[in-house]
């Protein structure tokens, strides 16, 4: 039996040169298109590879790290944070590579969901929610209109902001890694640091997204947070209670949510929301044409 490494999260670690890895791995025989039908399918019943090491090497340094219950970490340095390609190995047998581009200093941090905010889902019809995460191909899925051109803007320091760093922040699971990364190399997203949950239900999406938002606080202290997301399941209610409870109030750049539902309810929720967040003077956004959102951060001085 050999093995998979279901999804490597890597963040770069500004000051030091390093990046921080963390990896999920499980026992697999499949040896095809990580990103194809089939392979979304098995990692549905996949068993984690409880122990034993893995090999990484960035040009500049290798290490070993253990296993347990599937998952390792570490960090590790890299030639540059602009260029540098991880390599993992595991009894020998190469199971993943990939290159990053990272900035080498980065002013502030993006923070966006994947699912209808930048990649079309239909999170609120879940029949069609499972054909486009588990039966679409990669080639065929939709980005949410507007959305790669207004990332690269934003990657290039769109309103002299400043360049950020991304991190992709989903609720969905490991297994969908190489397809998601698929996604966002294909339409020519900003690359970033993507993180997903183990599982399908090792936590539900506010813990995890939550958890995740403060674990990112503590790692950046100094990078003032762009959040982005949708309106489809918890994000803007997420994002709210994230700011809220924030001592560093003041390193939130603001909030955009894409609206998907077109339901009234909804949209005075958002109003709702807008009005507390207006009250701390955190710039709240919501939109539902790319043409209306870039008026509204004009409008609201975000990006100027």
């Amino acid at each position: 039996m050999g093995a998979d490494l279901f999804d490597l999260r890597v963040f770069p670690c500004f000051a030091s040169q390093t990046v921080d890895f963390a990896g999920i791995i499980v026992t697999s025989n499949m040896r095809e298109d990580p990103t194809n039908r089939r392979s979304r399918f098995a990692g549905l019943i996949a068993k984690w590879l409880a122990s034993g090491t893995v090999t990484i090497d960035s040009a500049a340094q290798q290490l070993t790290a253990d296993i347990k219950d599937g998952e390792f970490s570490g960090q590790i340095k890299v030639p540059s944070l602009a260029s540098f390609t991880l390599v993992v190995q595991h009894n020998d047998q190469k199971l993943y590579q990939e290159t990053f581009n990272f900035p080498e200093k980065a002013d502030y941090l993006v923070v966006s969901d994947i699912d209808d905010t930048i990649l079309v889902t239909e999170v609120t019809h879940r029949l069609k929610m499972v054909y486009n995460s588990l039966f679409k191909r990669t080639s065929k899925r939709q980005p949410v209109s507007g959305t790669p051109k207004f990332y690269q803007d934003l990657s290039k320091g769109m309103g002299a902001q400043g360049i950020p760093h991304f991190i992709y922040l989903s609720s969905s699971p490991a297994f969908l890694s190489r397809s998601l990364k698929a996604f966002i190399r294909q339409n020519e997203f900003p690359q970033g640091s993507l993180v997903l949950k183990k599982t399908l239900t090792n936590s539900g999406s506010e813990k995890h997204k939550t958890g995740w938002l403060e674990q990112i606080a503590l790692k950046y202290p100094d990078k003032p947070l762009l959040l982005i997301g949708d309106s489809g399941e918890q994000d803007p209610v997420i994002y709210q209670s994230f700011v809220e409870n924030n001592a560093a109030k003041g390193l939130i750049k603001g909030v955009i949510i894409h609206e998907v539902t077109n339901r009234p309810d909804k949209i005075q929720a958002l109003e709702q929301i807008r009005e507390q967040l207006q009250k701390q003077k955190i710039p709240f956004i919501y939109w539902n044409c790319i043409n209306g959102l870039k008026d509204s951060l004009k409008q609201s001085q975000l990006l100027q």
